[in-house]
């Protein structure tokens, strides 16, 4: 994988020649294993590699080629169907594939190219410039347009560090910080730096001369939701080697590497069944699955117990269990002895280059990250989409489908049979549906931090509008089908995931893979027919029938208990505290002013550290040390 930047004068005139090392400046806190770069007149162009693949190592990018400019962050998925193709040698780069498959079918090639990448392509003859992020904007790429130039990179820092005038975007922040939720990319393109801006999936831009400086033409080169269909005709044997053949597929291209694999495992049906696959490819190519987990530390285990209810908060007995299924996985367990959610947190703002809310899990997935990177694992695994694609499938969601259809014998044999299968008591489980069956014909709720947030802006941003827009037709389990798919689908959840593994490979060495989140099992998923995901007594059925003999029975037929990662966060922030404050008030940063009653947020987060006030507290800090950061640095230039 590689991160790419560079700039384009449009006018003809040349690149400022301290342009590149400004640029560059920032990518040396990532692991880069080797940067290449071209300033040819109005043209700078480059691409810092990492090498995950073996192929990888032969990369020569930014290619000059008949006054064409070409550089790309890539990891290919068909490179074999691409080398047929485009007539290629067998020993050919991803990038030089890129570039032959941009060759030959020009706009067309989303059509042709499968996998991992942003690519930046500038034709000197046309005088024409077009940037492009993958199916799914796996790899981030931003832009920003300054006079007759654009500024292009995977990290924001190559370009504020080249155009000192840019400032923070006030729609985003404001944006970002109404809720607690991790979403933060509710707008198009978007960013938390005014004028930059991101590519959503699927899409590119055009950018082109005129009289007042360039023009700028967004192009969607996919657009997944105008063409997948339902398949509404159902036969189970079909769907279900329909998607074994496309799971298999998606796990056996993600492991491609000259290193190790590695996953990020807990005893949950989706990481269970990616690790379950990846474990027998790996074991024919005579390799090891490295496997991380987290864990409570051991002081609040033996305060709380493993579970609580029906949440499991300590998974090493169920991972353990499922490891020994597979004699080639090998675990590890990581406590994060001495770390909470607030450790690390000037760190994590600085390479993601955003104020990131998720801080929780964090804790244990940069530990994770370091181990991966001491044992030569390249590739890190996960499942973390499988929510919505291979372990999605509710029964409230098909008795709804079938009553709304009209389907009312069908509906009450499947209630019937699902609480019978289930042992659940037929009174309480039917109370409950019919609760969520009737809000799913009532306008949801948008519920706002209430801790001192200045709501007058919610108007003037749509802010309101975007988020109820977001919420529309999600009930619970009850999704219509236009929430389905746009769940699956979500520009906002696909950018800032794009967002985070990109820059936590970049910074960590390492490329995130998540075949539950590959283009081809979001297809998928969206045509199969609702009964292959939960139906006769059965939910989640695409893992727990259609892989029945991949996932051990312990893990498959538990249908009672759920893991519960980072259980003990409040113990932690309450055991180990901050360094340096008394108070986490003193953490409080008075550039939140703009946003918050500061006098209400400093006495909120001095309150008891709960379930209910943990993840607003690390939004507080974090927003605060991101914006504390970026205005330091404005000061500084």
């Amino acid at each position: 994988m590689s991160a790419i930047w560079g700039c384009v004068d449009l006018s003809g005139t040349f690149v400022d020649p301290d342009i590149p090392d400004k640029m560059s400046e920032c990518t040396k806190k990532y692991r880069i294993d080797q940067s290449q770069s071209v300033l040819l007149e109005n043209v700078y162009m480059a691409c810092g590699l990492q090498y995950i693949t073996k192929e990888s190592r032969y990369e020569r990018l930014p290619i000059v080629q008949d006054d064409i400019f070409f550089t790309a962050d890539v990891l290919l998925d068909n490179r074999e169907e691409l080398i047929k193709e485009t007539l290629s040698q067998e020993s050919s780069s991803d990038g030089e594939l890129l570039f032959n498959a941009w060759k030959r079918w020009g706009e067309k090639f989303g059509d042709h190219v499968l996998g991992l990448y942003s690519f930046a392509i500038y034709d000197k003859r046309k005088n024409e410039f077009r940037l492009y992020t993958d199916h799914l904007s796996s790899r981030c790429i931003h832009y920003y347009e300054s006079g007759s130039k654009v500024y292009f990179s995977t990290l924001t820092s190559s370009i504020t560090d080249a155009v000192s005038e840019i400032d923070i975007c006030d729609k985003w922040i404001r944006t970002s910080l109404s809720m607690d939720l991790a979403y933060c990319f509710l707008f198009d393109g978007l960013t938390p730096f005014e004028g930059i801006k991101i590519l959503p999936y699927g899409t590119g831009i055009v950018v082109k001369k005129n009289e007042r400086g360039i023009e700028v033409e967004k192009v969607r080169y996919y657009d997944p939701l105008s063409k997948i269909k339902e398949n509404k005709k159902y036969d189970d044997e079909k769907c279900k080697e329909e998607f074994r053949t496309t799971f298999f597929k998606c796990v056996r291209d993600a492991i491609r590497t000259d290193g190790d694999c590695g996953i990020l495992l807990s005893g949950g049906l989706d990481s269970t069944a990616v690790g379950s696959v990846a474990a027998k490819y790996l074991e024919k190519e005579n390799k090891n699955l490295y496997s991380y987990t987290s864990v409570p530390l051991k002081k609040y285990v033996d305060e709380n117990g493993r579970t609580n209810g029906y949440k499991i908060e300590d998974e090493s007995k169920d991972v353990m269990m499922f490891c020994n299924h597979f004699p080639n996985i090998k675990p590890e367990f990581l406590s994060c002895e001495g770390e909470n959610c607030l450790t690390h947190v000037d760190e994590l703002c600085d390479y993601l280059e955003l104020p990131f809310k998720s801080l929780i899990n964090y804790v244990w997935l940069r530990d994770s990250f370091i181990m991966a990177r001491k044992q030569g694992v390249k590739v890190i695994l996960s499942g973390a989409y499988g929510n919505d694609t291979i372990s999605f499938g509710y029964m409230e969601n098909t008795l709804a489908r079938l009553i709304k259809g009209f389907h009312f014998i069908e509906a009450y044999k499947q209630f019937m049979t699902f609480t019978k299968k289930q042992g659940i008591i037929k009174k309480r489980y039917s109370k409950r549906f019919l609760k969520e069956f009737i809000s799913s014909f009532r306008k949801q709720e948008v519920i706002f931090d209430e801790r001192g947030y200045k709501k007058e802006y919610l108007n003037k941003y749509d802010i309101e509008s975007e988020w109820d827009k977001l919420f529309r037709g999600m009930t619970g389990n009850i999704r219509t089908r236009d929430a389905y798919q746009n769940s699956v689908f979500a520009t906002g959840i696909l950018q800032l995931t794009g967002i985070v593994n990109t820059k936590d490979g970049l910074y960590h060495g390492v490329v995130m893979r998540d075949p539950s989140m590959d283009k081809r099992m979001l297809e998928l998923c969206l045509s199969l027919p609702y009964k292959c995901f939960a139906w006769n007594g059965v939910e989640r059925r695409l893992v727990r029938e259609y892989l029945k003999d991949f996932v051990p029975d312990e893990i498959r037929l538990n249908t009672r208990f759920r893991g519960r990662q980072s259980a003990d966060a409040v113990f932690r922030l309450d055991l180990y505290g901050v360094k340096k404050v008394k108070k986490l008030s003193e953490l409080v940063s008075d550039s939140l002013g703009k946003y918050y009653d500061l006098n209400l947020v400093k006495a909120e987060i001095d309150e008891p550290n709960d379930e209910d006030n943990i993840d607003w507290k690390a939004k507080i800090v974090s927003f605060g040390v991101f914006l504390s950061k970026y205005s330091a640095k404005k000061e500084g230039d």
